[in-house]
């Protein structure tokens, strides 16, 4: 297999289709949902004493600040419970439809990126970039399947991670934590057959069942070359990733500046500079890490077709997958 052929490919791939780059930064979306709101009775225990205190409040604060923050202790400490209950609500629902909302574009994104790039791979070279509308409209097909896998996966992990944690730790606790590096191995395999299952759902029109001994067909015949391109695209990945993450580390330091000049008396201007920071770098970030995931599928989505050209598909239905696997093995 010739990497840098398809490590090129990628790159003017996603250079002339820049419509790539919006589903990339789709795909960067994820479906994580943090945890949400507080109750009445711990702001209500943040405040105590007298008009003049706040708890325990720093003594270092201006007495400008101090009083803010007594106010601002008294306020809350006023607001009644049924309030917190219906703002922890609100704060519930708003999480779980972001959620959904962004695992759905996270894999709109996904689809495109691969339905894209095998899209331009097909085409001549001399032909014109592709649309939105034409990406669009050839991930119709597929979108719903593609969800329905991921979906599938994720459900299927939490429900593994739950049943083996106790076991995965005592094995990794017993084992003087070598059992940690052994199963790293296994992590990597598992994040390749996602990938790969997801561009034969794609490329090969297949079903969810079919695409997964698909990919486990391709992978195992071609077990160096995938792991080689595996650490090739990680590594790149996770070095460019931490340089494009270099921004988030500039945007709090003119708050901390501001602190240690004026003894901690004082964050305004620090503060203000921060939000500008943070609204300007932001949005770069996010741009650069929806181009990189981007180059990334593409990659992935070449390596697919490059080694699956030389296979002759072997469809195979959920009984026979694991007998597949046994006799590839």
């Amino acid at each position: 297999m010739d990497f840098g052929e398809i490590l090129s490919k990628a790159w003017k791939t996603i250079w002339k289709h820049k419509i790539l780059w919006l589903f990339g930064v789709l795909a960067g979306c994820g479906a994580a949902g943090s945890g949400g709101g507080g109750g009445g009775s711990g702001a209500q225990a943040t405040y105590s004493g007298s008009p003049n205190s706040f708890g325990n409040g720093p003594s270092f604060l201006a007495p400008s600040t101090q009083r803010a923050l007594e106010d601002f202790g008294r306020w809350i400490s006023n607001i009644p419970v049924w309030v917190w209950i219906v703002v922890g609500i609100l704060v519930i629902i708003t999480v779980i439809v972001l959620s959904i909302g962004g695992f759905m574009l996270g894999v709109l994104g996904t689809t495109g990126v691969i339905k894209g790039t095998a899209m331009a791979d097909e085409a001549a070279e001399d032909e014109k970039p592709l649309s939105l509308g034409a990406v669009f409209k050839a991930v119709k097909p597929y979108y719903w399947k593609v969800l329905l896998f991921t979906l599938g996966f994720i459900i299927a992990s939490l429900i593994l991670g739950l049943i083996f944690a106790l076991p995965i730790v005592l094995f990794t606790v017993c084992t003087c934590f070598v059992g940690l590096l052994l199963l790293i191995p296994l992590g990597w395999l598992v994040d390749l057959m996602v990938n790969f299952t997801t561009i034969a759902i794609i490329d090969e029109d297949l079903g969810i069942f079919p695409a997964i001994g698909r990919a486990w067909q391709i992978i195992i015949r071609n077990l160096g070359n995938v792991i080689l391109m595996f650490l090739i695209l990680g590594i790149g990945q996770l070095i460019i990733g931490l340089l494009i993450s270099l921004p988030i580390l500039i945007i709090p330091l003119p708050l901390i500046i501001n602190l240690v000049v004026t003894g901690f008396q004082s964050f305004t201007v620090g503060l203000v500079l921060t939000l500008i920071f943070l609204l300007a770098f932001m949005p770069l970030v996010i741009f650069l890490g929806g181009v990189l995931k981007a180059y990334v599928l593409a990659s992935w989505t070449l390596t697919f077709r490059r080694l699956a050209a030389n296979i002759h598909p072997e469809v195979l239905n959920a009984g026979e997958i694991r007998r597949a696997s046994i006799i590839d093995l």
